[in-house]
Formats: structure tokens, sequence, C-alpha cells
């Protein structure tokens, strides 16, 4: 009855949940419970800003006369027109989305997780609210006596306007951190002047009107603020004290406290790891490019006259006479699950946070190989194939590549399916869960890329039973028989 041994002791303690390892779990739950409940709280914000739509109200009435004031201006001056729509396009949306994750990946890389985990999740779900509330208002754009640009979509809030704040803000607080007192108001005067030229290049294009403007900022600042306080208190947790946010950003500290005592894999290696599996892969590869390619010539110059043909044409059809414009916003925005841009940071992502997680280059480098070969092999394909798209109004600009097979639809069934794969080993939340999820997304991309014209039906199927086959490959190959990693944050137990 004394003392307990020193190896129960030991592994006592090692079984213990470590205080930053729940910290973290925590934040990362506040921050995805921090954007439903802003997805719910747009709900009123949208109903306020139905009334700027009446046009008896003084709101209403302000943003007309500011709307023909500058319409008027820019019409007689077309060097005006020419700043602003170089603003405008500088400042789109996409290029502080771009600029974020990078700076994220940046993080990722020099082992921070947190702050890019706050990166990531403030700068996209920003983009995601913007467009909840441009469905939910479904303010039309302004018309205007003499229209100097065009844009499409609904009018409220301005998309450039959120993602012009939310950016600016994200990387303001970001350079805070590594800014010394002086640079500190440069940065501020930067991201200030910075998000008002976006808005007021909007605004003097006439494609919003000025409480279009003002609501995107608002809504900027008020996700910026909700994420910065789940973020405070994930430092209060971990008893880290408050950070001077105005000041010193979200997180001064230079380095985050590691819960996993284990070191990280060397960059180094991981071209090593790369190679390994090389051999092995390749013929899988070739072969599967080379069946993909047979299939889409039958498809395409065999079947062209049978049941299968008359599917790939009437079913587009059927789509085009059915669309509207709710429905052409709302299967734009779930295209985005597929697009390269969301893949390609996805990916990436996932690769260095899978680095951090299992402290060796074997899940790193599946995903790439998963992804990546994919994507090579989708790319050779459409060119054998050289398959035509289908002949109705297509909705997104066509890519270079032609239409057999899906690559939206590969991609997100080898992305997302790697990833599920990898949380199913190593995650209590259940498989079927996970693959379900990869699942709908699946379908959902693949009626979505029917509608808006861009496939036949044939080519989803073909993109799906693709992707399936070279996950499969990958996953039996590299992962099957690999020995499991420890766990993510337990720390060893001396026997």
């Amino acid at each position: 009855m004394g003392q307990p041994e020193p190896q129960v002791a030991e592994r006592y303690e090692a079984a213990q949940p470590s205080p930053t390892g729940n910290a973290d779990r925590r934040l990362l739950a506040r921050l995805l419970f921090a954007l439903v409940a802003a997805c719910a709280a747009a709900v009123p914000v949208a109903l306020l800003a139905i009334v700027v739509k009446n046009v008896d109200w003084p709101v209403a009435r302000l943003d007309l006369a500011i709307a023909r004031g500058l319409n008027g201006y820019a019409a007689d001056h077309q060097w005006f027109v020419d700043v602003l729509d170089w603003i405008s396009t500088v400042g789109h949306p996409a290029t502080f989305r771009i600029g974020a994750t990078v700076a994220a990946l940046w993080l990722l890389a020099v082992a921070r997780p947190r702050l890019a985990l706050w990166t990531l999740v403030t700068t996209w779900g920003g983009a995601l609210l913007g467009v909840l509330l441009k469905l939910l208002v479904a303010r039309a754009r302004p018309v205007l006596p003499e229209a100097v640009a065009h844009a499409d979509g609904y009018s409220f809030p301005s998309g450039h306007a959120v993602g012009a704040f939310v950016g600016c803000a994200v990387l303001l607080l970001l350079w805070l951190d590594m800014a010394k007192p002086r640079q500190r108001v440069i940065g501020w005067v930067v991201a200030g002047l910075g998000a008002a030229a976006v808005c007021f290049s909007r605004m003097g294009l006439g494609v919003h009107y000025f409480s279009d403007v003002v609501g995107g900022c608002l809504v900027g600042l008020g996700w910026v603020a909700a994420t910065t306080i789940v973020f405070q208190v994930w430092r209060r947790e971990t008893g880290l004290p408050a950070a001077d946010v105005v000041n010193t950003g979200i997180e001064p500290e230079r380095a985050e406290e590691d819960a996993d005592t284990r070191p990280l894999p060397p960059w180094r290696d991981v071209f090593g790891e790369i190679a390994r599996p090389l051999p092995r892969l390749l013929p899988l590869w070739i072969a599967l490019v080379a069946v993909t390619a047979g299939v889409g010539w039958l498809v395409t110059k065999a079947f062209g006259d049978s049941a299968v043909g008359d599917l790939d044409r009437e079913l587009p059809l059927w789509f085009a006479d059915r669309s509207t414009p709710t429905l052409d916003d709302l299967t734009a925005f779930c295209t985005l699950i597929g697009e390269t841009t969301t893949i390609v940071v996805v990916t990436a992502v996932g690769f260095f946070f899978a680095r951090l997680l299992y402290r060796r280059w074997l899940e790193p480098v599946v995903i790439l190989f998963a992804v990546v070969g994919e994507v090579w092999g989708f790319v050779l394909v459409t060119w054998l194939v050289d398959r035509e798209r289908p002949p109705v109004a297509q909705l997104d600009e066509a890519p270079p590549t032609s239409s057999f097979p899906s690559g939206h639809t590969a991609a997100t069934v080898c992305c997302y399916g790697i990833l599920a794969v990898l949380a199913a080993r190593r995650t209590r939340v259940p498989r079927p869960w996970l693959f379900a999820g990869v699942a709908l997304a699946v379908v959902l991309i693949g009626i979505c890329r029917i509608y808006r014209g861009m496939h036949h039906p044939t080519d989803v199927i073909a993109g799906v039973a693709y992707g399936s086959v070279w996950l499969t490959i990958v996953v039996m190959l590299l992962l099957r028989k690999s020995p499991q990693a420890e766990g993510f944050t337990a720390r060893k137990v001396r026997s």
C-alpha cells in the first residue's frame, strides 16, 4: 500500500489528457460553432437589409443619389473608370483569400497550427457568410443611365467589401504579430486604405450601392471580431495572457507550445519518401489512364447513338430548361468544393497538418500522391479523348481541358476521400459518417457540373470511377500494410 510504482505512475501521467491538447480541440470546435452562430445571426441582418430594397425609405434614396452621382462622373471620365477597374481587379476577394491562405501555409511550415487554423477559418468563413447573405437578401444590382461596368449575382452585401475587410484584417493582425512598434501604424494605414479603396471602386463602377459596401464591412467586422474572441478564450484556457490585439496581434508569441514531444520529420527526407513508392504506383497509374481513355473513346465514338448517348444529350438540356437565378448562385457556390483553387488549398493544408499530426512523411505523401496523381491522369485523359462540352449555355468559363472525365468530380473523390481515410484511421468519428460526407460532396458536385452545362452525365460517372480507383490504389499500396502512427499528443511511456 505504498507509493505507486514508477512505471505505473508514468503510464498514468501519459494517459492524462494534455491541457493544451484539450484546448486545441475546443479551439476548433468553437471556431466552427462561431461560424454556425454567425450564419444564424446573418438571418436578422438579412431581414434588416431587405428594408433598403424599399425605394421609399431614406436609405434607398441615399443609395440611389450616390450611385447616380458617381455614375455621372464616371461616364464623363474614362481614366476614373480605368483606375477603379484596376483597383477592383487587384482587390478581388480571391486575392486576399490566396494571400491569407499562403500565410496560413507558412504558419504551418513553422509549426504554428493554431494561428494557421484561425487564419483559414476566418478567411474562408467570411466568404461563406457573404454568399449566404447575398442569397437571403437577393437585392438586384444598381440600374444606372450609363453603365460603365457589369457584375453578375446579387448586390447585398458587396462580396468585394466582405473579402477586402476580412482579408485586410487577417493580414493586419498577422503583420502586428511580427512588426516592430514603429511599423504597426503603417500596417493599420495600409489595411484601412486598401479596404476603403476596394469599397469605393465598387460604388464608382456602379455595381454596388453605398449600403452594400457598408453592410459588407459590418459583416466582415463582426466575423473577425467573433473569431478573435474565440482565439483569446483559447489563450486563457492554455494559461497564456490576454493579447493586446490592437497593438501586437492575436498571438504575440513567436512560437506555440507543442503538446506533442515527438520531433518533426526533417524536410530533406520528403523526397526519399516520395520516390520510394513510385516504382509500384507508376505502372498502375499508366494502366488506369489507358483504361479510362479507352472508356472515353467508347462513350464518345461507339455509343453516341445509343441510350447512353441520348442520356448525355437530354439531361443537360433538361437542367438548362429549368435553370433559375437562385439555382445558378447555389450551384456556383457548391461547385467551389471541387474547384482547382479549393483542391490546391485543401491539399496543401492537409499536407502540412499531416506532418504536424503524424510526425512522419507517410501520411503527407499519401495525400500528395492521391491528388497529384489524379490531376495528371485527368489532364492526360482529357487530352486523349478530347470530348466537346454539352451543347447548352455554359454558366462557367470552360477550362482548356475537354469534357471527359469530370475533373471536379474526380478531384473531390481523391482529395476529400484520402482525408476521410486518414481521419477514419485516427479519430473516433464513425467511418460511415466520414464516407457519407464525401459521397454527398461528390454527388453534389456532379449534379452542379451537369446543371451548369459543363459536363455530360457520363463525364461525371467516369470522374467518380476514375477517382475512386486511383484512391483505392494509393490507399492499398501505401497505407494498408503501414504501421499506425502514434497518438497525436500522447507522451511516450518508458517501459
